[in-house]
């Protein structure tokens, strides 16, 4: 089929529409000389992108001519536009999606349908046994990369409702007037609202917004998930087990963040756990409504009119059966509402566990005399209970190795001054020692912040359960004592012994030589006595995250690929040595430089037999908005990894050859060496970070509660987020790209192309690199140049530039391609078409920039838009 041609021409026809009713807006609110200002700033930017220096000079000399505050509303309006013109990609992405949806004669790529015809060869005992071990994860993550309010987001919501309605061709002339007039008014209201928060979100604002993506959209998106697998593989409908399930880290990141805390974690857990039984409670109430059958037209099993008898008896404040006597399944659903309500209140009568609710649901859906009613709503509420239980999604907490062997140096005698042989043997006597001590008061009494965390974290097993708890994450480990210390923490707090369950605990190693050094960690606790219990106690399930953030920013975007797929193949083996089954949480950005891309193809990317059905992955800021905003669009964005993991799973790739792994760790060094020659190694580099980028005012921007260092001003202290964020807000994306052009450029090209065409791993890593170089602009990019005032740190603007030259053309020639993306013209379609809003705002970012660092007191605030503008445009913050 052909697709792209109609999808093209509806998005330009939507981003038209959009343009001339914000124009319309803006003539009302503004004036029309300012919307004509407005659009002449648009096509002078672009004339200036085209090598028209004169009408660059003239936009220049006007934006230097304007004081700051005038300068504020042409910031907003831009910032608007390419809001408005994210909502036309996204429409466009909906209407391909159902245009591949219609036609049946072949699957959409990377759909589980496709999936199918991909793994037809694969033995059917060995399909089912892939599809029974699934157990993806998907965790929403507190970083601090979402600029969008949510005010602002609602707005967006209520614009993509309207033009949606107006893609439908059964509108007639009057009607479109209407919605139009809406759209006016939505983006009256939008345009009088502010685009950037007063003040810094509290960590309960970032759980709100994370539970409201749950609420509005997954919740029902998972049930459309399950029964489309179950439709193409033949599975269980509803499956017993849900093929993936959610986790959070809002509320229990407290790395870095001293917002999150043993407060924060109880308050989180039982906002997920009111917003679950809600959820539950208003989707029984809609079965009611619905199931009114009456008892003399099905078979009712004597089971469920037991249960009805037991239940009024037990609850007989709840009146199922008196407006319905005759309407068994009314009179059922009733109970379990009652019952819900006191589950919500933790009073008697409320159901111990999710499981229990299944049961009754199961009973019901065992009378219904109807196979096609059983399959239908009630099964959709089974695999909700099944997926969501009580808690929506499990908070991991998260906190870095420092404080926490910090805390046990004040606990265990000796252990502060230890070398790491030392400290494990003092945790080897020490944990084993605390059975039988009860340290709960002694902990809930001090004001020692990490044991008071633990000490919740007890708290939250013992009245939510393990489940509604989903793991401890230890970052920045780099040795066993970081995984010990922890295990010494939980066990002292009560998990793990006594009447509460173990959590499982995660290591995240995050530089290149934590990497190198993850497997002989990993086998030195699997080697321990106290830490074989632990597994034991988690049924031998070890979980291990890879930090591609911090691995990149240490070792550039090729070694930090290059090393994390080595360190999979390296952890995965040991794991099997000692019996364990390993599961990699992969904690992806939303940027390329910090694993971001499309999820389908990073999955099959990864060493064959390290996925084997479990997977965690985190979805990070505007990652969330953009993939979760629309029911549609969420569905496919879950299919896409649900199929690669399948993919992944029962068809990997084959092993690549060793000259592909020679030429990948040569490139790995080679890119790496060159990477931190520039970015660690010239004494200039620092001067250029601060001055050619807005780093330092990034940290003025409300954009999450956690701050942007860990507590210095020096690159190796900055956060990975802020770090890719001020690159990106300068167009360069530095970090994505810099020194795979040497590396690329040292070898040999045939063989190159050969791991382009036939290695998946290679193959992402080209595409990513691709992408990230079209996004790229120096020209655009050059201009923040100017900025630096630091003479040494502008010398470095001709090897950077040099550097992006050779790899657009080694990438070119790899691709075979006389541009970049030339071979996924709706990507660069969509891409391209934001240049004419983004390059205004990165020019009068450069402007205000000058103005802010002359103490222009009015350059802050419309400087601030800008930040939020851009990241809007580039669809990618940190």
């Amino acid at each position: 089929m052909n697709a792209t041609a109609p999808a093209l021409d509806a998005l330009d026809r939507d981003t038209a529409l959009l343009e001339r009713l914000l124009g319309d807006v803006l003539e009302e609110q503004n004036g029309r000389a300012f919307r004509e200002r407005l659009f002449w700033l648009r096509d002078s930017a672009a004339a200036l992108r085209d090598g028209d220096t004169s009408q660059g000079d003239q936009l220049l000399t006007f934006l230097r001519g304007q004081p700051a505050a005038r300068l504020a509303p042409y910031v907003r309006a831009c910032s608007m536009q390419l809001q408005l013109a994210n909502i036309a990609e996204e429409l466009e992405r909906l209407r391909r999606r159902r245009e591949y949806d219609s036609d049946a004669s072949v699957p959409q790529r990377e759909s589980l349908a496709a999936t199918v015809g991909a793994v037809s060869q694969v033995p059917r005992s060995r399909v089912a046994e892939g599809l029974q071990a699934l157990d993806v994860r998907l965790v929403m993550t507190a970083h601090p990369t979402e600029a969008t309010r949510r005010s602002v987001f609602d707005h967006q919501q209520s614009v993509w409702r309207i033009m949606e309605k107006l893609d439908d061709p059964r509108v007639g002339a009057t009607r479109r007037r209407q919605l139009e007039d809406e759209l006016r008014e939505v983006l009256t209201t939008w345009w009088q609202t502010d685009e950037v928060r007063r003040v810094r979100p509290l960590v309960e604002d970032e759980v709100r917004r994370t539970l409201f993506f749950f609420e509005a959209v997954l919740f029902d998106a998972i049930p459309v998930l399950a029964a489309e697998l179950s439709r193409c593989f033949g599975v269980a409908w509803p499956p017993p087990q849900p093929p993936l399930r959610f986790g959070s880290w809002a509320g229990g990141d407290m790395d870095g963040n001293p917002e999150v805390g043993p407060e924060s974690v109880e308050r989180t857990l039982s906002m997920h756990r009111a917003t679950a039984l809600r959820l539950l409670r208003q989707r029984v109430d809609d079965l009611a409504r619905e199931f009114s059958q009456a008892d003399d037209h099905v078979f009712l099993s004597p089971s469920l009119r037991s249960s009805i008898e037991r239940d009024e008896i037990e609850l007989p404040d709840v009146e199922s059966g008196r407006r319905n006597p005759h309407e068994p399944f009314r009179r059922k659903l009733g109970l379990i509402a009652g019952r819900l309500d006191r589950t919500r209140g933790r009073e008697p009568g409320g159901y111990e566990t999710p499981a229990e609710l299944a049961a009754d649901l199961e009973l019901v859906r065992d009378s219904l005399s109807s196979a096609r009613v059983a399959a239908g709503k009630i099964a959709r509420l089974l695999v909700q209970v099944r997926t969501f239980g009580f808690h929506l999604a499990a908070l991991d907490v998260r906190q870095n190795a420092g404080p926490l062997q910090a805390a046990v140096g004040r606990l265990v005698e000796g252990y502060a001054d230890a070398d790491e042989a030392g400290r494990q043997a003092l945790l080897a006597a020490a944990i084993p020692a605390l059975e039988g001590s009860d340290q709960r008061e002694h902990d809930a009494a001090t004001d020692d912040g990490v044991l008071l965390s633990f000490a919740a974290i007890a708290e939250g097993v013992r009245r939510h359960g393990a489940r509604a708890l989903g793991s401890v994450i230890i970052s920045m480990a780099e040795q066993p004592s970081d995984v010990l210390c922890t295990l010494y923490l939980l066990r002292r707090a009560g998990v793990g012994r006594d009447e509460l369950e173990a959590l499982p605990i995660v290591p995240l190693f995050e530089t290149v030589d934590d990497l190198t050094r993850a497997e002989a960690t990993m086998d030195a606790l699997y080697a321990d006595p106290a830490y074989a219990t632990h597994l034991n106690g988690c049924e031998r399930r070890q979980e291990i995250m890879l930090g591609y953030s911090d691995s990149a920013k240490d070792g550039g975007f090729v070694s930090a690929q290059w090393e994390l797929y080595a360190a999979q193949e390296r952890l995965m083996a040991a794991a099997d040595e000692h019996k364990v089954k390993l599961r990699f949480f992969h904690g992806r950005g939303g940027s390329t430089s910090r694993g971001g891309g499309p999820s389908h193809r990073a999955i099959v990317a990864q060493p064959p037999g390290s996925i084997r059905g479990r997977i965690r992955i985190t979805e990070q800021g505007e990652v969330i908005s953009q993939r979760y905003s629309h029911p549609e669009l969420a569905q496919r964005a879950l299919e896409q990894t649900l199929s690669g993991v399948v993919l992944a799973t029962l068809a990997p790739p084959a092993e690549p050859p060793a000259r592909f792994r020679s030429e990948a760790q040569r490139l790995a060094d080679s890119s790496r060496t060159a990477y931190r020659a520039l970015i660690y190694d010239d004494e200039r580099f620092d001067a250029l970070l601060h001055q050619a980028s807005p780093l330092d005012e990034l940290a003025d921007l409300n954009i999450g509660s956690r701050p942007a260092s860990r507590g210095g001003r020096k690159l190796r202290e900055l956060r990975a987020i802020p770090w890719v964020f001020a690159w990106m807000q300068n167009r360069l994306l530095l970090p994505a790209w810099y020194g795979a052009g040497t590396a690329l450029h040292g070898g040999d090209l045939g063989l190159q192309r050969e791991m382009r065409d036939s290695w998946p791993f290679f193959r992402m890593v080209i595409s990513t690199l691709e992408v990230s170089l079209f996004k790229s602009d120096l020209g655009v990019a050059e201009r923040y140049f100017e900025l630096v005032t630091d003479r040494g740190a502008r010398e470095l603007w001709t090897p950077i530039r040099d550097e992006h030259e050779r790899l657009v053309e080694r990438v070119l020639q790899i691709t075979g391609n006389d541009s970049l993306l030339g071979d996924t013209p709706a990507l660069l379609k969509r891409l391209t078409h934001r240049n004419p809003w983004i390059d205004p705002l990165s020019h009068v970012q450069v402007d205000l920039l000058r103005r802010s660092r002359a103490d222009d007191p009015d350059a802050q605030t419309p400087l601030l838009h800008t930040v939020a503008g851009i990241a809007a445009g580039m669809r990618n913050t940190g």
